[in-house]
Parts: structure tokens; sequence; C-alpha cells
């Protein structure tokens, strides 16, 4: 009975992959399993050998499984400390990178500071640890360059310096200046392309192109929109053009909705008519024309159909010239040319050379095709 725990134990060992464990105990079953062998006038030496053997396997099954979970173990063990050994390279570089920052600003050498922080990437990206002596680069960077009369190259420096230090008052008047400023220098170059495009905008509603007015309008007071806030927005020029841009949005906003209501008309009639009607690959009838015909005429299996045209879109409907022969009400077979109007898959309307023949299908008496 002990034997034969052991074993159990040990296989459960092997299975669930305990390891060296496992293996003790297979090896204990493996001594159980000689020992009964060996005794005399043993009755279970049959029992014994394939005790013996099982254990075996068993015993190296585990020692493998053991190998295996030692290596795994010794692998976790060597990522945690390659982890770690990456977090403190990552601090002291970060603490090594702040102490040159901060050096670099100390001596007055802005671009050097400047390419440091940068070398991050994102802002996100800077340590906590340098966030202030980053802001004081970017800040004195940007004055420099403000110096220089070059407030574009200072704006996106000192957007970055506020951003890292959103209290700092000094970052913030410096901004706001360097603003202002590159805002006056859009305004020399934006506002002759404003007044171009108004003049075009001028141009378009005099010929009726209310939608090419439309489109410099709209590019002229998105230029304009980007002013405001400043104190260019508060200029003579700028509400000048401001002013001539909204009297011309006036004069050309009638045009405007004419075609708004042109385009809401046609999308109802393109509804009312439905799909297109299709002509036949066969013999160029459309069935629609068929179908109609056949309900209608006097004789519907005389109906032979002779040309039918392309459908053609009219208003609120398909129109399709069709010629065919039919019997009349005294037997005769006769060609009869008709213009079929069409709704929705079905003929409404009917006309001869111009004159109405049927004026609605609810109308329809059987004899309504009279020549038919």
């Amino acid at each position: 009975m002990l034997i034969a725990s052991c074993f159990v134990l040990a296989f459960m060992g092997w299975v669930m992959r305990l390891g060296h464990p496992g293996a003790v105990l297979g090896v204990g079953a493996l001594a159980g399993s000689i020992a009964i062998f060996r005794k005399k006038d043993s009755k279970h030496r049959n029992a014994a050998v394939i005790g013996a053997i099982a254990s075996v396997i068993v015993v190296f099954g585990a020692i493998r499984n053991g190998n295996e979970s030692s290596r795994n173990i010794a692998m976790i063990r060597a990522s945690a400390e390659e982890g770690q050994r990456k977090v403190a390279e990552s601090r002291a570089h970060e603490a090594d990178m702040s102490v040159r920052i901060a050096a670099a600003v100390a001596t007055s050498a802005p671009h050097e500071a400047v390419d440091l922080c940068n070398s991050f990437g994102d802002l996100r990206d800077i340590p906590e640890k340098s966030w202030a002596p980053c802001s004081a680069a970017y800040l004195a960077k940007g004055r420099e360059l403000l110096s220089a009369a070059k407030p574009a190259d200072a704006v996106p420096l000192l957007e970055r310096a506020s951003a890292l230090a959103p209290s700092n008052a000094d970052a913030a008047t410096a901004l706001s200046s360097a603003r202002e400023l590159r805002g006056k220098e859009n305004f020399k170059v934006k506002g002759p392309e404003v007044s171009a495009g108004l003049a075009r905008a001028v141009a378009h509603a005099k010929a009726k192109e209310w939608e090419a007015a439309e489109a410099e309008l709209k590019s002229a007071d998105a230029t304009l929109k980007g002013f405001e806030g400043l104190e260019v927005a508060k200029s003579k020029e700028w509400s000048t053009l401001s002013g001539q841009a909204a009297q011309q949005r006036k004069r050309i906003q009638p045009g405007l909705e004419k075609i708004q209501l042109q385009r809401e008309a046609e999308k109802l009639m393109v509804e009312m008519r439905g799909e297109k009607p299709k002509n036949s690959g066969w013999d160029g009838s459309v069935l629609e024309v068929k179908q109609y015909l056949r309900q209608v005429m006097n004789d519907p299996d005389s109906y032979e159909h002779v040309s039918t045209s392309a459908p053609v879109a009219r208003d609120a409907y398909w129109i399709v010239k069709s010629s065919f022969r039919g019997k009349n009400a005294f037997g005769g077979k006769v060609l009869n040319t008709r213009y079929f109007f069409i709704q929705r898959g079905q003929v409404v309307h009917v006309e001869e050379w111009g004159r109405t023949v049927i004026l609605a299908r609810a109308e329809l008496p059987r004899a309504g095709a009279r020549n038919c």
C-alpha cells in the first residue's frame, strides 16, 4: 500500500509538473518495487517489475519537469534583473540629463539645453525632474529669438515653456508677445491675400457664380478668424476686410439659397423618378412599358414590340418613346408610337405627339389605348 501510494503521488507530481519532489517519490516507489522483487517466495514479482519500470519512467519525467521549472525560474529572475537594471539606467540617465540641462541653462547656453530637452521627444516624455530646467531653457531660447525678430520660431519654444511651467508668468507674457508679433508679421502677408480673395468673390458674384464666390469668402473668413484674440483683430485693416467679407456674403446669400432650393427640388425629383428603367438586351424594350400595355390593350397577346428609346430623365419622370403593334377594336393590327412617363417602376402618364392620351394610371379603362 505504501509503495502504491508513493507511485501514485509521484505520477501525480509528474503530471502536475511539480518537478524534483515528484522524482523523490518516484525513487521511493522504485526502491519498494525492487525490495518486493528480491523477497524470497514473493507472489508479486511480476507486479514489482511493472512497478519498477513505471517508477523509472515517472522519475525521469519528473526530473525533466524539474529541470524545465528551474530554467523557467532562472529566466524569470534574469528578466526581472534586466528590467531592474534598465530602470536603474533610465533613472541614472534622467538624473544625468537633468544635471546637464540645468548646467547648460546656468551657463547661458540655451541652445544646448533646448537640444537636450528635445532629445526626449514629446513633452510627456520629459522626466519631472527636468520640467523646470527645460522650461527655463525654452524660455531663454524663445526670448533670444524674439530679440532677433523671429517670433514665428519663438512661439513653439515658448509654448513648450508654458506647458512645462503653467504658473510661470514670464513664460506666459513672453508667449503672448511672440504671438502678437507673429500675428502682425502674418497679417502683412495674409491681408493682401484676403483682399485679393474678396476681389475674386466680387467678380464671381457679378457673374452669378455663387458657389465660387462662397468658396472665396470661406477662405477669407478662415484666414481672418486666425487673427481673432490678437491686437491685429482690432486694427482698421482687419475690420475693413471683415466688413467687406460680411457685405459680400449678404450679396451672394440669395443666390446660394436659390441653388440650395434647386438641389432639394432635384433630390425630390430623383426620389419621385425612382430607379432608372432598363432597355432589354434582347429587343430593346422596357419592361414597365410592356407590362402597362398588356394591361390596357384590347388584345394583349397581339402586342409586338418595334422600338424603344433609352430612358431620359425629365422632372419627376423617366420618359421613353416606344413604337409597337397591336390589334385595335376592329381586329386590325396597327402601328402605335407613344411617349411613356414612368415613376418608381410604373407608367403613370402617356402622350401621343404632345397630346395627353392617358392622365393617370388610376383612371385607365381597359380600352384606354384607342388604337390598340
